[in-house]
């Protein structure tokens, strides 16, 4: 008799979860932000804005069908959280769209600055989850703003939290491939996340686009000497001869360039001879 009233209680707990998720999808459905193409506009709600509600809400609505002694309060803790969660998104997608329809769901320039520097002051007291609300804030009512995608994957970067960092900068460089600021920022990831060959490209779009930046320059020669590029590294060098001639690094550079030359000369010379013992 108690395996039945289990049995009952799991599927009323599953329909009223089934029956809440279903009735806001047409909800969500109609919601229509123009600004974006339909896959970047889904990345904007559901990668950045929307990550950390959808991370865990699978795997624990899997878990409600295990039957187990303690079903029945597993079931209904989980029920009204999934439920909370769906409520939360829902708000979420109705302040856009009355926004949207009252003509005030942009921000202005000097509004998203004014916002962006009270992000900034409070980055620098390491006060993160405020900070990413205001950035999380300007991206929802401006889909557009490279600034906000850009400063929030810098929060992110300064929080040590890298995936989320690359994956707001990715998107904010599939609306703007040729952002320098943004490709510098993603190199800058990659070397905190190990993968300083990934970074060469992005540093490299860089300095295409601001071939005088000191900055850019560095991290490009950086990156280059590391990864053994050096072709990469001699242009850079010679361009920051150019820019910046009493930049004190020139000459720390120039060094560990010919020192990579000579690693790379003895390392082929080394092949050769085996080849040969080889043949």
């Amino acid at each position: 008799m108690l395996s039945w009233i289990l049995i009952i209680l799991i599927f009323i707990c599953l329909g009223v979860i089934g029956l809440v998720f279903f009735r806001k999808i047409p909800q969500l459905r109609v919601i229509d932000v123009s600004t974006l193409p339909k896959e970047r506009e889904r990345q904007v709600k559901e990668q950045i804005i929307l990550s950390k509600l959808q991370r865990s809400s699978g795997a624990k609505l899997m878990r409600v069908t295990r039957a187990s002694a303690g079903l029945v309060n597993f079931l209904s803790k989980q029920g009204r959280r999934a439920v909370q969660k769906l409520y939360r998104i829902e708000q979420y997608y109705q302040k856009l769209k009355r926004s949207s329809q009252e003509g005030i769901h942009h921000y202005s320039e000097e509004t998203i600055r004014q916002r962006i520097e009270t992000a900034m002051d409070l980055i620098r007291q390491e006060e993160f989850i405020p900070a990413e609300k205001i950035f999380i804030d300007i991206i929802s009512h401006n889909p557009k703003s490279i600034q906000g995608y850009e400063s929030l994957g810098n929060m992110y970067l300064a929080s040590g939290q890298l995936d989320q960092a690359r994956e707001t900068l990715m998107f904010a460089l599939r609306i703007s491939p040729d952002d320098a600021s943004v490709n510098i920022s993603l190199a800058e990831v990659e070397i905190k996340r190990g993968n300083v060959k990934q970074a060469l490209p992005y540093a490299k779009k860089a300095i295409e686009k601001r071939p005088k930046n000191p900055r850019y320059l560095d991290y490009y020669i950086e990156i280059s000497l590391q990864t053994g590029s050096l072709k990469d590294a001699r242009a850079g060098i010679q361009t920051l001869k150019e820019v910046n001639p009493e930049n004190k690094k020139i000459s720390e550079f120039e060094e560990r360039l010919e020192e990579k030359k000579a690693e790379y000369i003895s390392k082929t010379s080394s092949d050769q001879d085996k080849s040969s013992q080889v043949g």
